[in-house]
């Protein structure tokens, strides 16, 4: 047998190393996983963005049609009861600052539909299936999350798959029922445990913000960042929270007291749904709130981290799904604001209720 040269057995491994390199389709879709090993690939992440766009133009819509809704007179007013009252289109849940409509539940139902229409085996949790009260909030994820990661299913609602979407199907019922142009669909995909897609969509502006783990943050489909020229607290735009509990109001307003002297401007809001989005677009710089329920802030939170920005829980650690207190910001203020809450006396409170 005649011998190989010692070159060509060189360029002969050469081609049979090529030969088993992965196709350039293979490394796309290797790519769309990322370092946090979430499950996704491209065509099964635009499915998910499909379905979580097309839920939330779904109750986009609904917010849309009845903005206001309090405002009007009973008789205009879709489900108003036989004696033209306006029982049945406002109620209070858990104090005169936690009100819900029939168009929130119309709103999640919408949603619901779609989601399950697509993803049957996925679980969901929507702020209208919960009882009212903070401790219901909480208690009502930790059930979903332990059923979704350990595979136990109890109910239509839940199964094996892992997955969970978290929803408020009108984030700021109050502005919405009064007609103030504050209020959104907030939607969010949480994988074991990790949230993995997020989107909130304004309807009164047709902004759809959207963002999946390790991809980056977009609206309408453009890239969107955290402001990068605000790196002096001094600079900034803030948004305080306006909690129910009277003491959470309480430190809230004693860390606004606090930022007063140290910030270019404060505002109240009262719609996470649209100021976590406007911090991972530049327009505010950042927001500290309390008390809130993992469906006011999971969504945002994720768009603001692939947006460049930062989010902690008050006392500075790490955002979780059961963080309740909360800083969303550009990041170049973060601890700067941490500090004037902390000497504030603004980082927490003890429930009045």
């Amino acid at each position: 047998m005649m011998a190989v040269p010692p070159v060509r057995r060189i360029q002969v491994l050469a081609c049979l190393l090529v030969s088993r390199l992965p196709s350039s389709s293979s490394i796309s879709a290797a790519a769309s996983i990322d370092d946090d090993d979430h499950p996704f690939h491209s065509l099964e992440t635009k499915q998910l963005l499909e379905t979580a766009e097309s839920a939330a133009r779904a109750a986009g819509a609904i917010i849309s049609k009845h903005l206001g809704c309090s405002n009007r007179p009973p008789e205009s007013l879709q489900g108003s009861s036989t004696d033209g009252s306006q029982a049945s289109i406002t109620t209070q849940k858990y104090s005169i600052k936690d009100v819900v409509t029939q168009y929130d539940k119309e709103a999640q139902a919408a949603i619901l539909d779609i989601i399950q229409s697509t993803y049957p085996n996925h679980a969901f949790l929507g702020e209208e299936d919960v009882g009212a009260g903070s401790q219901a909030s909480e208690e009502a994820l930790a059930l979903r999350l332990d059923q979704s990661t350990s595979g136990r299913a109890t109910s239509k609602n839940d199964n094996e798959s892992g997955y969970l979407w978290i929803c408020d199907p009108i984030d700021g019922t109050a502005n919405f029922a009064s007609g103030l142009p504050l209020c959104g669909v907030t939607l969010a995909l949480v994988h074991h445990g990790t949230p993995v897609l997020g989107v909130i969509f304004d309807p009164h502006r047709d902004e759809l913000f959207a963002a999946v783990r390790g991809q980056g943050a977009t609206m309408n489909g453009a890239p969107i960042h955290v402001t990068d020229t605000i790196t002096d607290v001094k600079d900034a735009i803030v948004n305080a929270g306006c909690p129910a509990d009277v003491n959470a109001f309480a430190s809230s307003m004693r860390g606004m007291l606090a930022l007063n002297g140290s910030c270019r401007g404060l505002r109240i809001m009262a719609c996470s749904a649209m100021t976590l989005p406007w911090i991972a677009c530049g327009r505010l710089t950042a927001h500290f709130g309390y008390d809130l329920s993992s469906w006011d802030l999971v969504a945002g939170a994720l768009i603001i981290q692939e947006a460049g920005g930062m989010v902690t829980d008050l006392d500075g650690s790490a955002y979780t799904l059961k963080t309740r207190n909360m800083l969303c910001s550009n990041g170049h203020v973060h601890d700067r604001i941490l500090d004037v809450l902390k000497r504030a006396d603004a980082v927490s409170f003890e429930r009045a209720t």
